[in-house]
């Protein structure tokens, strides 16, 4: 393996170590210290802090169905390793929107293994009498952090190689 990749990889493993350690320590923390379904304003009431437990899917839909989800993202997950090793352009972009992903997926994937209720979901943004988005958590935060940095890096990718062609 050449000295280059090697760096690459331990992006991805520190960034994936960096935000599972933050993911399960804030909700570890969410757990011990907040009560189910209570508020606590952070930012107004703006930004608030809660416990929830999503027993379905992103944006909490399909309620009920953790095990459909475990499986879901169990071999979503194995299709990511795949994509991951096999991706020949690994920028450092690249290797930190992954670090990204995988944390995000092994902290929700974790919730599920582990026997909770659900996800942990904490991060309550929006005003009650307009729009409060759905509540999440540094593992959702990170999966689309990295999905959208894995856009730009692989749109940045595709507009280099146009240039090439020209």
């Amino acid at each position: 393996m050449k000295k280059e990749n090697l760096k690459k990889y331990c992006t991805t493993s520190g960034v994936f170590a960096l935000f599972l350690f933050l993911d399960i320590i804030t909700k570890h923390l969410v757990e011990m210290n907040i009560g189910l379904y209570e508020r606590i304003n952070v930012v107004g009431s703006f930004v608030q802090l809660t416990r929830l437990y999503n027993r379905g899917g992103v944006f909490g839909i399909m309620q009920g169905h953790q095990m459909f989800f475990l499986i879901v993202s169990l071999i979503v997950f194995i299709l990511l390793i795949l994509f991951y090793v096999f991706e020949k352009n690994k920028s450092y972009p690249f290797a930190v929107a992954m670090g990204l992903i995988f944390s995000g997926a092994i902290g929700n994937i974790l919730d599920r293994l582990l026997g909770k209720p659900g996800v942990v979901d904490f991060i309550y943004i929006g005003d009650d009498r307009v729009y409060r988005w759905p509540a999440f958590n540094v593992a959702d935060a990170a999966i689309v952090v990295g999905a959208i940095l894995l856009v730009a890096v692989f749109y940045v990718q595709e507009r280099k190689n146009k240039k090439t062609v020209e």
